[in-house]
């Protein structure tokens, strides 16, 4: 009887701690709640895609100086406008031989200087902008380089000349100028392989315009590349002509004496040539005759429906600048009627 009554009273006791302790027993986690502790795995962000679209290089900005006298001031009649805002985009454009329709672009502002190609040694294809109107005109020399090393010292005067007298630029018109298409050739001076570019081709034989493979000149067979816009000097320009649709182009050569109009496909520039042949008093009306010329700048030019010249000066020597700037200045009136 006495165990009974122990082994009753520890049931009892047993009993009473049992309850006591329920209430604070925490429950296990459940596997729900597992899953919500568990941190999502970072996923990397995936990089845009860019796209990069060339543009003409500034050049470096520097004072310009001159070692010659400036010529004397031609004055304009009127003042340029304010200038507007302008970009233009390069592109690998397809040279065509014949007029192809370009839309046109909205008068920008190109830099005061920019680069807008390489020459075959990688020499910089520079350019200067003077005025900042939707008609365009561009100055073009040394073609033909160190052989007509006059005619990169004429367009760089001119560039000179515009710095000091930027009100001889009329409104609405904007100058080009590109002292030297040919700066491979330069560096080889006043002979003949001055007048052709790294790879001995003659640039004014390498346009589409009556190309031929057997092109000449006063001495003889020249290199007219291996096709229409085999070099990089042409595609350059041609690419850039393309693309800005001047409304003239005069190149600068020497030392024919005279003026002669781009022809090709129908399109004649006979009337930029009266216009500039007055104001400058170069000869003009005949066709170049001391021997045939095929692939000219002057011709695709035309091709493209844009007016043309090409500027013979009267020496191999002399820079002429006065007499072409008077010619620059009617061709700008001319434009802008």
């Amino acid at each position: 009887m006495r165990y009974i009554t122990i082994i009753i009273t520890l049931l009892s006791i047993l009993a009473i701690g049992a309850c006591s302790n329920s209430a604070d027993l925490t429950p296990l986690p459940t596997l729900a709640r597992l899953a919500t502790s568990v941190q999502p795995v970072a996923t990397a962000a995936v990089p845009p895609t860019v796209t990069f679209i060339p543009t003409f290089t500034p050049m470096p900005s520097a004072t310009e100086t001159s070692t010659n006298q400036p010529a004397a001031h031609i004055p304009a009649t009127t003042t340029p406008p304010p200038t507007s805002t302008l970009r233009i985009i390069a592109t690998d454009t397809v040279l065509a031989s014949t007029p192809t329709p370009v839309p046109s672009i909205t008068p920008t502002l190109l830099p005061d200087a920019f680069v807008f190609g390489q020459s075959v040694e990688g020499q910089a294809l520079r350019a200067f902008r003077h005025g900042n109107g939707p008609n365009f005109i561009f100055l073009v020399g040394g073609i033909h380089a160190g052989f007509e090393a006059n005619t990169v010292e004429l367009v760089e005067e001119m560039h000179n000349y515009y710095l000091q007298y930027p009100e001889d630029v009329l409104p609405h018109m904007t100058l080009i100028l590109i002292p030297s298409l040919n700066p491979d050739g330069l560096r080889h001076g006043r002979v003949i392989r001055g007048r052709f570019n790294g790879n001995e081709v003659d640039l004014n034989r390498n346009w589409s315009c009556d190309w031929s493979a057997d092109a000449v000149n006063s001495q003889g067979s020249v290199n007219p590349g291996t096709g229409p816009f085999s070099e990089p000097e042409t595609i350059a320009l041609g690419g850039l002509i393309q693309q800005i649709r001047p409304k003239a182009v005069l190149f600068y050569h020497a030392a024919a004496n005279g003026l002669f109009a781009g022809d090709c496909d129908g399109f004649s520039s006979d009337e930029l040539a009266a216009i500039y042949g007055d104001a400058s008093a170069y000869p003009y009306g005949e066709a170049f005759g001391e021997y045939e010329v095929t692939g000219t700048g002057p011709e695709w030019v035309a091709s493209q429906g844009i007016q043309s010249l090409d500027v013979e000066l009267a020496t191999s020597s002399g820079i002429e600048l006065e007499r072409n700037l008077r010619g620059v200045m009617a061709v700008q009136a001319w434009l802008s009627d």
